[in-house]
């Protein structure tokens, strides 16, 4: 979520003024104590303009810049790609998510050629599908004679053809 840049220094003047504690003034704004702290920790370091800065969701990343983050990572290890990933408001899953889009999007072939395959298999399941109604179809109709052969053998005694 961003916060307007006269939110921020209206905080942060309150927390520099030092009347309330840094908790009741992120309960008073609605914001974490996180939240504050970096913001704080922010200003301290570069200023407002540091405040200024709005960090973007990975969720409003467009296709290039998924692509050039996906470049600018590839030949990172795991500790420098996760340090990249924090300075860019990432996760690494999200580079791991943005790299199984790429590739799917890259392979419109093999995806045809998995349909056959889908498509076999699908056939195959309906057809065990079937078998398997059939087969309950006659053990019902089993456990029903039987149930009918054993009220019949109450009621009339054992067979007595014998």
């Amino acid at each position: 979520m961003g916060y307007p840049l006269s939110v921020k220094e209206a905080v942060i003047q309150k927390v520099l003024s030092g009347k309330k504690r840094q908790v009741d003034i992120a309960k008073e704004a609605g914001i974490g104590r996180s939240t504050l702290s970096y913001w704080l920790r922010e200003y301290k370091k570069k200023g407002t303009s540091a405040l200024n800065f709005q960090e973007k969701s990975p969720k409003d990343w467009t296709a290039s810049e998924k692509m050039e983050a996906l470049l600018a990572t590839g030949g990172m290890v795991e500790e420098e790609r996760n340090r990249w990933c924090r300075t860019q408001g990432l996760f690494s899953h999200h580079l791991n998510q943005w790299k199984k889009e790429a590739i799917c999007a890259f392979q419109k072939e093999p995806i045809k050629a998995n349909d056959a395959e889908l498509k076999r298999l699908k056939k195959e399941n309906s057809a065990l599908q079937r078998e398997i109604a059939r087969k309950d179809r006659a053990l019902s109709e089993t456990a029903a004679l039987l149930v009918l052969k054993k009220k019949a053998d109450s009621i009339w005694g054992e067979n007595r053809d014998g």
